[in-house]
């Protein structure tokens, strides 16, 4: 199940987001959704984070089948290879909710490759 929350008054259309989630998570996992404005995402990545930005998305496994994505809705919708999208920083969020991670060349390359294949580029 995906719920979404939009704490910002431009408007966003979910349905690309309930397909993507469909082809990321099983029907058990409770999936929460929010487009935030940058200051909430400021002032999330230095809590938790420790960076004193805003961060594109954000990612936060609750428990082993519920998680939460925040997801920058002040970023330009297009930029370098379609990563400023936001399906694109979907799909990104979602993939550390299921354990991948950029900590080196190899792990950022298999998770860069299965974000492409989630969403039909590769």
């Amino acid at each position: 199940m995906i719920s979404f929350s939009n704490l910002t008054k431009k408007r966003v259309n979910t349905k690309i987001f309930k397909g993507l989630g469909s082809k990321i998570f099983n029907e058990e996992f409770e999936l929460s959704v929010v487009f935030a404005p940058p200051s909430l995402m400021l002032a999330l990545n230095k809590r938790y984070l420790n960076k004193n930005k805003p961060a594109n998305v954000l990612s936060f496994l609750l428990e082993r089948w519920r998680g939460e994505i925040f997801l920058n809705t002040g970023l330009p919708r297009r930029g370098k290879a379609g990563e400023k999208k936001l399906p694109y920083l979907f799909v990104h969020g979602a993939l550390h909710l299921l354990g991948f991670n950029h900590r080196g060349s190899n792990d950022t390359k298999k998770m860069e490759n299965r974000a492409l294949k989630i969403l039909n580029l590769k």
